[in-house]
């Protein structure tokens, strides 16, 4: 009896084969979605410590700019730099309206910048650009934006200023840019360290002249130097004329002005110093004056004496 029912126990469920295949089929089961989980745990702490390693080397950000200038005179060369990083593989060049690299470029050897070159300036190239690059640790962010002008499109305007090209720092002046072509807009530049830059829309005038106003007020000895202007249209805001002829301005400090008007003001002891003087000089005429009459009368009696005695 003992025998029969060590057996029984031995025997047990697996005596079935149905629930034994069931058994083995929860196993694997079980099986599969452990290494399901312990995968996606893996899967996302090795997500998290690469965000968390791009976090902690955040890439930097690229500079954008232009040589000599981003204002080109019509079929000059231009070079538009880009530099990023030591760890660049590859620059592109974005221009704004599409979605597609402009260009690509390799960085130059030993140097965290690529250069894009640019023979000669056209239309064609003109408009808004920005650049990243792309390194092990993936993309860097967009660089502020380069704004590419093409200059001599079209006729030059004229520059005028009122009321004079030499004010005094303090006063208003201004600056007026005038066409007879319809621009929509002018442009005026002050050349220089500052490069100091204005845009106003046109407006036209009682002679039909296209026409804008720029008003200086007030104006500091900043805007001391040479100013030009340009026009556009609209629909090309970066295809401008040639220049207008060169406006240069002098603004004087209101200080300067004071200490020449007090120098050139003479002082109560330089009026005294004066009055003396010019005395001075008068009474040294009366007596040259006195001694040439002595003389002559002298020289008179002396010849009517000898008369006399002639006569004798």
């Amino acid at each position: 009896m003992k025998r029969e029912m060590d057996t029984q126990v031995c025997k047990g469920p697996y005596s079935k084969p149905g629930l034994i295949e069931s058994g083995n089929s929860m196993i694997l089961t079980l099986s599969l979605r452990l290494k399901k989980s312990l995968r996606v745990n893996f899967l996302s702490e090795l997500s998290v410590g690469q965000k968390t390693a791009v976090l902690a080397g955040t890439l930097t950000k690229p500079k954008i700019w232009a040589e000599p200038h981003s204002v080109i005179a019509s079929n000059a060369p231009v070079t538009i730099w880009c530099q990023g990083s030591w760890e660049a593989k590859e620059y592109h060049l974005l221009r704004e309206g599409s979605t597609d690299p402009w260009d690509r470029q390799y960085p130059l050897e030993s140097l965290d910048k690529a250069k894009f070159y640019i023979q000669h300036m056209t239309v064609d190239f003109t408009g808004i650009y920005k650049c990243y690059y792309k390194s092990p640790a993936g993309w860097s962010e967009h660089s502020d934006t380069l704004e590419l002008v093409l200059t001599g499109a079209y006729d030059k305007p004229s520059l005028y200023v009122w009321p004079s090209p030499a004010v005094t720092s303090g006063e208003t002046i201004t600056m007026q840019c005038n066409s007879s072509l319809g621009f929509g807009g002018f442009i005026l530049i002050q050349e220089g360290k500052h490069h100091l830059q204005w845009t106003l829309d046109s407006q036209q005038s009682a002679n039909r002249e296209f026409q804008a106003h720029f008003v200086l007020d007030p104006v500091t000895t900043i805007q001391n130097g040479t100013f030009r202007c340009y026009g556009y249209f609209r629909n090309q805001p970066q295809v401008w004329s040639k220049s207008s002829d060169s406006l240069h301005l002098l603004v004087s400090d209101s200080k300067d002005q004071s200490l020449i008007h007090t120098e050139n003001e003479p002082t109560a002891s330089q009026h005294g110093s004066h009055t003396v003087e010019n005395l001075i000089r008068m009474i040294m005429a009366a007596l040259v004056l006195v001694t040439l009459v002595i003389l002559l009368l002298v020289a008179w009696h002396r010849k009517k004496m000898e008369q006399d005695t002639t006569r004798r």
